[in-house]
């Protein structure tokens, strides 16, 4: 609950809702879909309704912040192709047509850091720099808000563990 000053009650519980969230639960482990229940509430002050995320959930993306910085790392810093990218942190095995080419949701992704949408705490690209040079340097610095004790593993996982921190 919320209180104004004057001691009146302005957000109430609204329900719960649930959502999916895709990708692997740690970094090294299968991708996979998982449901997380969150809590809405309501503002009598103004009629919105807000909802309350738990730390890594990112806004309009399906999948959690940890399982794009894992793609972002292991594409840009690590080389890994496109395909073995999506085997990596994608839940769905079958893919369409397109995914010859790459996978969609990486450069979705990559466009969306290099544009601020995504990860705000991590600073700008190198203007002109390709999409494998943006997620290489937006994996770096994920991985920098990974905890300490965190310093020996592998720049995939550090990120993986940062995003949590920036999300």
């Amino acid at each position: 609950m919320s209180r104004l000053t004057d001691g009146r009650v302005v957000l109430h519980g609204h329900g719960l809702r649930s959502r999916d969230q895709w990708g692997p639960p740690d970094a090294t482990g299968p991708p996979e879909v998982g449901e997380v229940v969150c809590r809405r509430y309501h503002c009598l002050a103004c009629g919105a309704v807000l909802l309350v995320v738990p730390r890594g959930i990112l806004r309009r993306r399906l999948y959690s912040a940890s399982a794009v910085a894992l793609a972002l790392a292991l594409w840009g810093a690590e080389g890994l192709a496109p395909g073995a990218v999506r085997r990596r942190v994608s839940p769905w095995r079958i893919s369409g047509a397109t995914a010859a080419m790459g996978w969609a949701s990486l450069r979705r992704w990559v466009r969306a850091v290099r544009e601020a949408e995504l990860f705000a705490r991590v600073r700008a690209s190198i203007a002109g720099a390709r999409l494998r040079e943006v997620a290489a340097r937006a994996a770096t610095a994920l991985a920098g808000f990974a905890h300490c004790a965190a310093g020996a593993l592998p720049i995939s996982t550090r990120a993986f563990l940062g995003a949590m921190h920036v999300s």
